[in-house]
């Protein structure tokens, strides 16, 4: 029972370190791989369902299935999954450790001070439609389609890495859970309801251009500062995503430019057919938006993003890390729990998350970690997409660090040489 589940705690080949996260479905650790030898022992993330799930027999089937067959997905916007498994009535699966948080909770830090800079939105979901598209290409050994939908394409299920770099979880879960009773499934699928595309919601058959609407609602939501379906009960958010308005982004902000505007709205087409038909269609048109506009967003761009707002937030878990991997070499115990009580990390409420692989510092070989140094968007004001912009470049409240004061005073000295040299040379 993952209540049982504890520090020390063995699933499959991985011994389990520190808790961080808990929701509707699972508990998620960080946990140590072990090897043959010990040198290639490494950090990954752990993902245990909760008991209650193993009592339906279709969905345990389902769920080891759908995760084996995401094991031959290979991209690097896709979170690798290692292993899976079911010990003792526990159904797990490990996945890479990816240092970073979900994009659900860094909109929620985010909102705290400003909002996502537009040109870090839509190169974040760029990347993951690039993601999102190998998923779907995914074959098998004849070559056949093997017809893969994510099912909750989600600001949860969205990884940002303090390296930057945009990471999906969570595929097939979704799928497995359409299996279960309805009574068990409702507790998990709670607060996901505004992110399905009209065919999911109606109960129809959905294909990748399922995923294609559900990433058009985070890109909508990123870049206007605005939740697009959210009812007061969850039917009626349904009854929005089925036939609720879908507002133009300009209607919202004047200066929304129109060719962001395009991309947003075609992808938010009803009709699928109208729609962007693969995943990298969507991702072409975003990275050709910000080419004709002359933007350049560098993977540093995100990571630098992360640093800001979750910096001390990660700096914890690492050292909580640290801390948990010494205890177990050492037969001591340390604190096996790492979790807020906010509602990023504590899934209760309207936005109840599905816990996916936090994961951190992908690959991450044990040896290297001494080195290592140091809720939703609603209620949020509305910010035009010009104004974001200008949010993103003024200083941050609080005062001047010393590295800044640093810099303004060379600045200034540089000011001072060269009006001396000016006035040198007139005489």
């Amino acid at each position: 029972m993952t209540e049982d589940l504890k520090q020390g705690s063995k699933l499959g080949d991985n011994e389990l370190m520190l808790r961080i996260g808990r929701g509707g479905m699972a508990t998620v650790w960080v946990a140590r791989e072990r090897k043959k030898d010990p040198q290639d022992d490494r950090l990954v993330a752990v993902k245990a369902m909760l008991v209650e799930l193993a009592d339906e027999t279709e969905f345990v089937t389902m769920f080891l299935d759908e995760v084996r067959l995401m094991r031959a997905i290979k991209h690097p916007n896709i979170v690798e999954i290692y292993d899976v498994g079911d010990a003792d009535g526990v159904m797990w699966m490990s996945m890479e450790w990816v240092e970073g948080e979900s994009l659900h909770t860094v909109i929620a830090e985010a909102g705290k001070r400003r909002a996502i800079p537009p040109e870090l939105a839509v190169k974040i979901i760029a990347d993951a439609a690039s993601g999102l598209h190998a998923a779907h290409e995914l074959r098998d050994v004849d070559g056949n389609f093997r017809g893969v939908v994510h099912r909750d394409v989600s600001p949860h299920n969205i990884l940002i890495g303090t390296n930057g770099m945009i990471k999906l979880v969570d595929f097939g879960v979704a799928k497995a859970l359409g299996r279960i009773s309805e009574a068990t499934r409702a507790g998990q699928l709670k607060g996901k309801f505004g992110y399905m595309s009209p065919e999911q919601a109606l109960g129809k058959q959905v294909d990748r251009r399922s995923d294609i609407f559900s990433l058009g609602i985070v890109l909508f939501e990123l870049t206007t500062s605005r939740r697009l379906f959210r009812g007061e009960h969850d039917i009626d958010t349904l009854k929005l995503v089925i036939g609720g308005p879908i507002p133009r982004p300009t209607s919202i902000d004047p200066k929304y430019p129109a060719g962001l505007e395009r991309i947003v709205l075609r992808a938010l087409e009803r009709n699928a057919d109208a729609r962007y038909q693969t995943a990298q269609e969507l991702a072409d048109d975003l990275r050709g938006y910000l080419k004709s506009e002359r933007i350049v967003v560098a993977q540093s761009g995100l990571a630098g993003l992360m640093k800001r707002i979750l910096g001390e937030r990660i700096e914890q878990r690492r050292k909580a890390v640290r801390a948990a991997l010494k205890a177990l070499g050492s037969g001591q115990t340390a604190p096996a729990d790492l979790l807020s009580g906010e509602l990023a990390f504590t899934p209760t409420g309207k936005d109840r998350i599905t816990v996916s692989g936090v994961s951190s510092v992908t690959g991450s070989n044990l040896s290297s970690l001494s080195n290592i140094t140091s809720p939703s968007s609603a209620g949020r004001p509305s910010s035009s997409f010009s104004a974001l912009r200008r949010e993103f470049s003024q200083p941050q409240p609080g005062g001047l660090s010393v590295g800044s004061i640093i810099g303004y005073a060379i600045g200034v000295m540089g000011l001072l040489v060269a009006l001396f040299v000016l006035l040198f040379m007139r005489n």
